[in-house]
């Protein structure tokens, strides 16, 4: 019975050790060089930037929902009656409504 746990036992430890010794090994290097925001190679230590964004991409606004059109107009002022309701964007009628929080 224990020639059988030790045999695993160690074939695993012989597994490991070249894992821990490359874990120690790289754990020198540092992206420091890198700034935060870019993307880096591990095995070649080569820092790149970010690719810049397409022309026809669009950046969504600040008061858009993530679920609106990208060209969807900002929210209405609110009514006299609103009190404390909140402008929402309606995705089935395509417009704001004031609706409770």
């Amino acid at each position: 019975m224990t020639r059988f746990v030790h045999y695993p036992a160690a074939i695993i430890a012989a597994a490991c050790l070249p894992l821990a010794a490359a874990a120690i090994a790289t754990s020198a290097v540092s992206s420091a060089a890198c700034d935060p925001n870019w993307s880096r190679n591990v095995w070649t230590g080569e820092c790149h930037p970010q690719p810049a964004m397409p022309d026809w991409y669009v950046v969504r606004p600040a008061y858009a929902p993530p679920y609106a059109p990208i060209d969807v107009p900002p929210p209405p002022p609110p009514p006299p009656w609103a009190g404390q309701l909140q402008p929402r964007w309606d995705e089935g009628g395509q417009h704001w409504i004031w609706a409770r929080i």
